[in-house]
């Protein structure tokens, strides 16, 4: 299962991101593993992302580990229930970033939210990487990728206020990323919940060595697509 652990500084929020890029190891040994990290503008923490079989041996990373970082404060832990990911498409926009969206909504429109997301036909210009249920900080996640900030906003308006249920939503672009894990465990992960649609598409529309993380950080910095804060 796949379950996010959001950590919070006391002041500093560089110093806690420096912490995690530099000290988080892939240790085969461990019974969890830290695929990726992200920073997101405007979140004011750090996601770590874990493949965890027992959540119960999350404890550790954060009883035992991560306290080391004496910049924490606090943290929150989400699982990602019904996970769903979605294929890299090949013909991306040449300005390509990832956002964080999430939606607060009425518990009686959660499925309906959800269905609609993922049955979305998604434009050139953005595309979903996964969307999840969380119902922590969050009812339902969403990663993507645009060719801009207007795009994301214009799609939140558009698709997801105008939904029945939707109390509130909001969207973060995602400033810094690590992955920690192979690139292989990646697209294992991606695989295991990929969504059935992307079943039925050729090869030939699929970019398999993307690298959904990483990649997406040297797309901004070559188009200088990182938004300043806002």
């Amino acid at each position: 299962m796949l379950m996010i652990v959001r950590l919070y500084p006391k002041t500093d929020l560089s110093r806690l991101w420096n912490y995690v890029e530099s000290e988080i190891k892939n240790d085969p040994e461990k019974p969890i593993t830290p695929l990726y990290a992200t920073q997101t503008e405007g979140m004011m923490d750090v996601g770590v992302i874990f493949d965890v079989k027992h959540p119960d041996d999350l404890a550790s990373f954060i009883t035992e580990e991560i306290i080391q970082c004496d910049e924490v404060h606090h943290t929150k832990t989400i699982l990602l229930m019904k996970p769903v990911f979605f294929p890299i498409p090949k013909k991306k926009p040449e300005n390509i970033q990832r956002y964080v969206i999430r939606v607060y909504a009425h518990p009686r429109e959660y499925k309906k939210i959800y269905s609609h997301l993922i049955n979305h036909r998604y434009p050139f210009n953005i595309f979903p990487i996964y969307i999840s249920y969380s119902l922590g900080d969050e009812d339902i996640l969403m990663s993507l990728a645009a060719d801009s900030e207007q795009t994301v906003n214009k799609f939140l308006k558009e698709h997801i206020r105008m939904l029945d249920g939707v109390d509130q939503s909001s969207y973060y672009p995602v400033h810094k990323a690590k992955r920690f894990a192979p690139l292989a465990k990646l697209i294992e992960e991606q695989k295991e919940h990929l969504d059935k649609k992307a079943l039925k598409k050729s090869k030939d529309e699929i970019d398999l060595d993307f690298d959904w993380v990483e990649n997406f950080g040297e797309y901004a910095r070559l188009t200088g697509a990182f938004p300043g804060d806002y």
